[in-house]
């Protein structure tokens, strides 16, 4: 019974790591969200390039 529950455990124990490997850390939120601020701001320009472009 003592093996049963050993194996268990390191199984429940694995999952667990495999899981916090995979979650994003405060870092990769961070450089997500900068990266989409950038995108947002080269697309507001496009958009007003393309706007000045058009009404001329």
């Amino acid at each position: 019974m003592a093996e049963t529950d050993t194996l268990n455990f390191e199984g429940r124990l694995s999952t667990l790591e495999e899981r916090s490997n995979s979650q994003a850390t405060k870092e990769d939120l961070a450089n997500l969200k900068a990266d989409l601020i950038k995108c947002f701001i080269g697309t507001q320009i496009a958009l007003a390039a393309l706007i000045i472009y058009l009404l001329q």
